[in-house]
C-alpha cells in the first residue's frame, strides 16, 4: 500500500467510525484534492468495489440519515 493509500485508507475508517456510514468519492476529492486521488485510483475502486466507499449519484453526499431495516425470517 502506497503512503496516498494509506492515508485515505485512514480517512475511510475514521470517517465511517464517527458518521455510521462511508464518505464518497466527492468527499475523498474534497479532502484530498483531485491529484492524490487519481492516483490512488485503483485502490478507491477497490474500496467501493467492497462497500467501503459510496457513490454518491444514489446516496448524495449530505445529511444522509440510515433507515433501520428489519430482517425477513
Amino acid at each position: 500500500m502506497k503512503i496516498n493509500d494509506q492515508y485515505i485508507a485512514e480517512f475511510v475508517g475514521n470517517y465511517t467510525r464517527r458518521k455510521g456510514y462511508p464518505p464518497t468519492v466527492e468527499e475523498l476529492v474534497e479532502v484530498f484534492g483531485f491529484a492524490k486521488v487519481t492516483k490512488s485510483l485503483y485502490y478507491i475502486i477497490s474500496l467501493y468495489r467492497i462497500g467501503m466507499i459510496r457513490n454518491s449519484l444514489y446516496f448524495g453526499t449530505k445529511d444522509l440519515q440510515l433507515l433501520p431495516l428489519k430482517a425477513e425470517v
